[in-house]
């Protein structure tokens, strides 16, 4: 018995660390294809540029312009680009945010700061266009 229950732990840490070993790094192409022109619901740490946890929603327009509705419900706007691997956004509420990482694991992508390291937050959804009709 003592065995088989040994055997179910390996088994466990085996697939787990297999979980994250294959979760990576989008690469720029990848997260413009991802973002462009879409609204990404994000689930947020308190790491992420507002210094909040909570729910957010980010419009990305095409045209490299960007609407977020912060977990505290105020309206951020400004400019996103695209360096290397990375999505670099500029909010004028907020100027030098550090630019971040997209890593993806299956369905789960999350958003990491370049500078830190740390989770910024989880993008829970997305859907195309302006969907929560956001507004500066």
């Amino acid at each position: 018995m003592r065995i088989i229950a040994r055997a179910l732990i390996v088994s466990a840490g085996v697939v787990g660390g297999l979980g994250s070993a294959l979760a990576a790094d989008m690469t720029g192409a990848e997260i413009k294809t991802f973002i462009s022109g879409q609204t990404a619901y994000v689930e947020t740490t308190a790491d992420s540029s507002t210094g909040k946890a909570g729910q957010g929603v980010i419009y990305w327009a095409s045209d490299g312009t960007a609407l977020y509705k912060t977990p505290m419900g105020v309206m951020w706007h400004g400019k996103w680009e695209i360096k290397g691997n990375t999505l670099c956004p500029n909010w004028k509420e907020k100027p030098n945010v550090p630019c971040a990482r997209y890593d993806k694991s299956g369905d789960t992508v999350m958003i990491i700061d370049t500078h830190s390291g740390k989770t910024r937050g989880k993008v829970v959804k997305t859907a195309v266009g302006n969907a929560e009709n956001l507004t500066p």
